[in-house]
């Protein structure tokens, strides 16, 4: 029965495909593939992982009417410069461990509460966390700034217009082909009074122990990319008012190896920039599609993203790349499912005591 139900999701039968999804992809496409063509072009190749950050901001605001779109993409463009500027800084710096790791924590807790009160899509802080721990690592030089800070903000601005230039052209052809679109029915209801309650910094609490668990783990046991075992983290913990869901970790594993599989074999065959870049475009636009219907194979698509983005900036071994990512992701998913087990062990205790 859950392999005919994740059947039935993969293949639409809950979402049809002429849907917002599509829509979205079709952003996504837009919005990297012309800064990673300028960036390509202008020989800045290895500063890529910044304008792949950048265009990121065009996955939220889904499904939002644009006077909602505009707060959304406007915080979330705000939250990855941040986010790349600190990592940026701190890497010029030459910033110890505990540094570091006091801006993950300011980092967590601003996207959790960022992303919180927006009811954001996705609704955990993937992105900027992702951003900033991979800017740390990318080499850049003092000297090297002027053009870092010209990428991630050019863009930034970019993601952001493709994300509401939608509003002209929705009223252009609307009445007259309203079968090419889909209404925008998600309507948030976003109250300041979460960011004042428990329950949000419950979560903030349990987010940030458990990526700096995650990432103490990982650089106890020498491994190349703490960054991984992080975000696996941050992704995989229950967001604000979700179940907790020990599943979504497994299927991040499954996804993370199908996804790593896929991009080794990619990168052995060497192929040239302009071909990888296209395969970062497609598969962007891809996890849009298939993130919603399936989780793992959403995450087929989104890892050869992110390992080619560290690829392109700091090129490497392809098939050690992929088995740290495969790694790095099964220690965050054990951290998860770790911590989970603990709070339900916690509840029923609760529970107990309250009998």
């Amino acid at each position: 029965m859950a392999i005919a139900d994740t059947v039935r999701r993969v293949a639409g039968a809950d979402r049809p495909w002429r849907s917002l999804d599509v829509e979205t992809a079709l952003r996504v496409v837009v919005a990297n593939a012309v800064p990673l063509a300028v960036v390509v072009a202008s020989g800045w190749t290895r500063f890529a992982a910044f304008a792949m950050f950048a265009a990121l901001t065009a996955i939220y605001g889904r499904a939002e009417p644009y006077r909602s779109r505009v707060v959304t993409v406007s915080v979330v463009a705000a939250l990855m410069a941040g986010a790349m500027a600190a990592g940026t800084a701190l890497h010029v710096a030459d910033a110890s461990v505990p540094v570091a790791a006091a801006g993950l924590v300011v980092v967590l807790v601003a996207g959790t509460c960022a992303v919180t009160w927006l009811q954001g899509i996705p609704p955990q802080p993937v992105f900027p966390v992702f951003a900033y721990l991979t800017c740390v690592q990318v080499p850049v030089a003092p000297g090297e700034l002027p053009v870092v800070a010209a990428v991630a903000l050019g863009s930034l601005a970019w993601a952001w217009s493709v994300s509401v230039v939608g509003y002209p052209v929705r009223a252009a052809l609307g009445g007259r082909a309203p079968w090419l679109f889909a209404e925008l029915r998600r309507r948030p209801e976003r109250d300041a009074a979460v960011l004042r309650g428990p329950a949000l910094w419950r979560l903030v609490l349990l987010v940030v122990g458990g990526a700096l668990t995650a990432g103490a783990l990982a650089l106890a046991l020498g491994l190349p990319h703490p960054a991984w075992a992080v975000v696996a983290v941050v992704a995989t913990l229950p967001a604000y008012g979700r179940p907790h869901d020990p599943g979504r970790a497994v299927r991040r594993v499954v996804g993370t190896v199908a996804g790593a599989l896929l991009t080794g074999l990619l990168l052995a065959a060497d192929p040239p920039v302009g071909v990888v870049v296209a395969v970062v475009v497609v598969c962007a636009a891809a996890a849009e599609i298939a993130m919603p219907r399936d989780y793992a194979l959403g995450l087929t698509f989104v890892t050869p993203v992110a390992l080619l983005a560290v690829h392109l900036s700091t090129p490497s071994d392809p098939a050690a790349l992929a088995v740290d990512r495969v790694v790095e992701t099964l220690l965050g998913a054990a951290v998860t499912l770790a911590l989970l087990a603990a709070l339900r062990r916690r509840r029923r205790r609760a529970a107990a005591d309250r009998s």
